[in-house]
């Protein structure tokens, strides 16, 4: 199931490693492979179809006390090999995290039920973004954390960054609600076809 939850867009990039290499099919006991379907198609759309460099999703783990990062994450076709091996670095450096409500970006989000955008995370105490010494040594700069929820059920976290410092972009961030929007509608969809 992929879905293009954002308008297509003309321009094509030579992309430096396969498909295989930028998405995993993530095997997790929490996560139904329909939800890690459509959740792998979202952070593709959003990444490629902004200037997101980089997309990660957490997941409620299964008593919804705890989020877990998943292995749904998606490296930008638009990069530079060095900048999607960082990328994938930093993705490697967070597997370790597992968050409680409202610790870290993803923790806030998830606890606030709120989109929150840092310009800077690594400019950020570590208390603050837990993985600030992560983002300092790898030039991780601007994250974007939002909620998936269905009625009050947060069912996912996303979060996105990018090696620039962003200020708060309204366009950016309506976007990915819009994007968050089709991809509920496309997954009821299929939910129902069950």
């Amino acid at each position: 199931m992929t879905q293009n939850y954002l308008h297509q867009s003309n321009t094509q990039t030579q992309d430096p490693l396969p498909p295989s290499d930028r998405t995993i099919d993530p095997v997790s006991s929490s996560t139904s492979p329909l939800l890690s379907s459509a959740l792998t198609s979202l952070l593709v759309s959003v990444c490629t179809q902004t200037d997101w460099e980089y997309g990660e999703c957490w997941i409620p783990n299964t008593n919804h006390n705890l989020l877990e990062v998943s292995s749904i994450r998606y490296v930008n076709t638009k990069l530079d090999i060095y900048q999607t091996l960082s990328w994938m670095q930093f993705q490697m450096c967070s597997q370790a995290f597992v968050l409680e409500p409202g610790e870290g970006l993803p923790g806030r989000v998830w606890q606030s039920q709120k989109p929150e955008w840092i310009d800077d995370v690594s400019d950020q105490s570590e208390t603050y973004f837990l993985r600030n010494q992560i983002a300092k040594a790898l030039s991780v700069k601007a994250g974007f954390g939002i909620p998936i929820a269905i009625d009050s059920y947060v069912v996912a976290v996303i979060v996105f960054f990018m090696s620039t410092t962003r200020s708060h972009d309204r366009q950016q961030i309506e976007l990915i609600r819009s994007a968050i929007a089709n991809f509920k509608q496309n997954l009821i969809k299929e939910l129902f076809r069950l």
